[in-house]
């Protein structure tokens, strides 16, 4: 009886243990693995690409139906070399790792990390991070062809609102 009552108490001592060991936040190193294996850094360079592309369009967008003096042509290629410059300079995966590292490690538990880092070593798991550029790439291209239309009315919206606005704003005088 005396074995009984000692294997319950040690099985009683040990639950709670299991448990924080199973919802442990994840330590830092882990976390850095997940993200290398996973290729994140990939995603910041992808990032900075579609950001220095949607600025560019709206760059381009503004001086369409000018004419393309040298003028012209100096402040874009100036705008481009800026918008490189503050992209490099500031996203870089050095400035974003940590956030990137706090948010896993606020979301998710040392045996998930575990689990999705065993996943990467895979060959699934690493098809899934040479084709996750492509997929993205993809994926973003037919949304956008998908979402041109309603941000075309969103647009058109905005403008009727902001004449509205101008409207009640010159009652106000």
């Amino acid at each position: 009886m005396k074995s009984v009552s000692s294997l319950l108490f040690a099985y009683l001592l040990s639950v709670p243990a299991l448990a924080s060991v199973l919802t442990a936040e994840p330590t830092a190193e882990s976390v850095k693995e997940l993200l290398a294996r996973s290729g994140a850094h990939q995603m910041i360079e992808m990032t900075k690409a579609q950001m220095t592309g949607a600025v560019s369009g709206q760059i381009q967008q503004a001086v369409q139906g000018h004419a393309m003096t040298p003028e012209i042509q100096t402040i874009l290629q100036t705008a481009s070399t800026n918008i490189q410059e503050i992209l490099n300079g500031q996203l870089t995966w050095e400035s974003v790792e940590p956030l990137f590292v706090s948010v896993y490690q606020s979301t998710m538990t040392q045996e998930e990390v575990d689990g999705i880092v065993a996943f990467y070593q895979t060959p699934a798991g690493k098809a899934m991070v040479e084709k996750m550029p492509q997929l993205m790439q993809l994926s973003g291209q037919r949304l956008q062809q998908q979402l041109g239309p309603i941000g075309q009315q969103l647009q058109q919206l905005q403008q009727e609102t902001l004449v509205e606005l101008q409207a009640e704003f010159t009652k106000e005088l």
